[in-house]
């Protein structure tokens, strides 16, 4: 019984796709231990959901290899919704968890000026692209997939002369990648931050738009998303999730890739997951939740994967 609470946080740290088999008597219903005994949970499964059940005692080897073609046959039909439908309905050993929001106690007024400086690569200044509106429409994203698909894409440098109309071509190059030229050709509102020390571009995106463009950028070509994290910008000022995406393809020895940086306020840190367009964001997600309290909405399972149940406040503000 008192190893039943870190099984569970041992299976809520493992990222999807995890199954579970069942593998003993002892397991499965708590075997002769469970007679009358206080100390004995009477089968995993009122922990932890399991897909394929092992009995014997122990089981044959003959056995095992049934359980795992078994598994596997289960895993070729299966769902992805209905086994997260599942999960949440017979669930037994789970606690939800509230945040508590406490007063910071810096305000971070000494360093709001650079904190809201912008880069002096950037193509939009920060204070005109905070007030813009939601640039991306379910028709636009439909329109843009549908040229991504459909029509093999010629990126170029044929920037929006609205904000680089005193740039002259080969400035335009220097502080402007690929990708951000491309949004800017389809009206897609970003902010280009430059290149990191790695020659990496990055962008920031609105959380509003954020959910819209990852979709576009994912049939643009960047299936895989290589990491994600956030951090404290400032004390007292704004949070930030990092994206870093890569574009994989057959043949290329150094894949292109750029970092997306997505602020929210500390005082509602609300972001959308991308969970449902790159699976790899399901535990990083929950990690920086966990961290620094960011709610990744539409989430599937946005709870806690390396603090306790019982810590009432984010660990890193």
């Amino acid at each position: 019984m008192k190893m039943a609470p870190s099984l569970v946080r041992l299976y809520e740290q493992m990222p999807e796709p995890k199954y579970v088999i069942a593998m003993g008597a002892c397991t499965i219903t708590g075997g002769m231990f469970s007679t009358d005994s206080y100390s004995t949970v009477r089968g995993v499964d009122k922990l932890i959901p399991v897909d394929v059940y092992l009995p014997g005692c122990p089981p044959k080897p003959e056995a095992v290899i049934d359980a795992i073609t078994k598994l596997r046959k289960k895993i070729s039909r299966e769902i992805y919704e209905d086994r997260i439908r599942s999960q949440r309905e017979n669930r037994c050993f789970t606690t939800n968890h509230k945040f508590r929001v406490g007063c910071s106690t810096h305000t971070g007024n000494y360093d709001q000026r650079l904190l809201y400086q912008s880069p002096s690569t950037s193509e939009i200044p920060l204070e005109t692209f905070l007030k813009y509106k939601s640039s991306v429409s379910f028709l636009r994203i439909c329109e843009l997939v549908k040229i991504l698909l459909y029509r093999k894409l010629h990126i170029n440098f044929i920037v929006n002369a609205k904000y680089l109309s005193n740039k002259n071509p080969g400035e335009i190059k220097k502080m402007q990648g690929h990708l951000s030229a491309w949004l800017v050709k389809h009206g897609l509102v970003h902010r280009s931050l430059g290149f990191d020390y790695q020659g990496i571009e990055t962008l920031q995106i609105k959380p509003e738009d954020w959910h819209s463009i990852a979709v576009i950028l994912y049939v643009y070509g960047y299936n895989y998303l290589r990491s994600q994290c956030a951090y404290d910008v400032a004390p007292g000022g704004l949070l930030a999730s990092v994206y870093h995406l890569t574009r994989i393809e057959c043949g290329v020895d150094q894949p292109e890739e750029v970092c997306i940086k997505v602020f929210a306020s500390r005082r509602n840190p609300r972001i959308p997951s991308v969970f449902w367009v790159w699976k790899s964001a399901d535990f990083q997600e929950r990690e920086s939740y966990d961290m620094l309290g960011i709610s990744y909405d539409n989430h599937p399972r946005l709870k806690r994967i390396l603090m306790p149940e019982s810590w009432d406040r984010m660990a890193l503000t």
